[in-house]
């Protein structure tokens, strides 16, 4: 069975396994970009609490505003876990300041690959 693809300017989205993969397509997350991914989550998972894994190995930049929104319960308050995948050192950086300043609520981990990511993930998937 193929899995539903759901995507917009700035996002894609697909469920695996119980589990929600987002992957950004910018290199720049504004909190306006930030906000209409959060919307269009909540569109797709109809408000619904779950597990979610988001791909940001392509983005370079994430304002102060935009990590602070990400940390909020606006933002995040339909997850139940947050893996986040990067790798490059610049964005690393601005995932452990993040962690260290704006924790979320929610059980939350960086990784550098998919594997890790999902088998971590998964943990908290129905």
């Amino acid at each position: 069975m193929k899995e539903q693809i759901y995507e917009n300017e700035y996002i894609t989205f697909q469920f695996h396994n119980g589990v929600l993969h987002g992957k950004y397509k910018t290199p720049t997350i504004t909190l306006d970009i930030a906000k209409s991914a959060t919307d269009f989550r909540r569109e797709i998972t109809r408000g619904k609490k779950i597990p979610a894994i988001a791909d940001i190995s392509s983005v370079k930049h994430v304002d102060k505003a935009t990590r602070t929104f990400f940390s909020s319960s606006e933002a995040g308050g339909d997850l139940t876990a947050l893996a986040v995948i990067l790798n490059n050192p610049v964005t690393r950086m601005m995932g452990n300041f993040f962690v260290k300043f704006y924790r979320p609520e929610y059980p939350f981990k960086f990784f550098t690959n998919l594997t890790e990511a999902t088998e971590w993930i998964e943990e908290f998937a129905d």
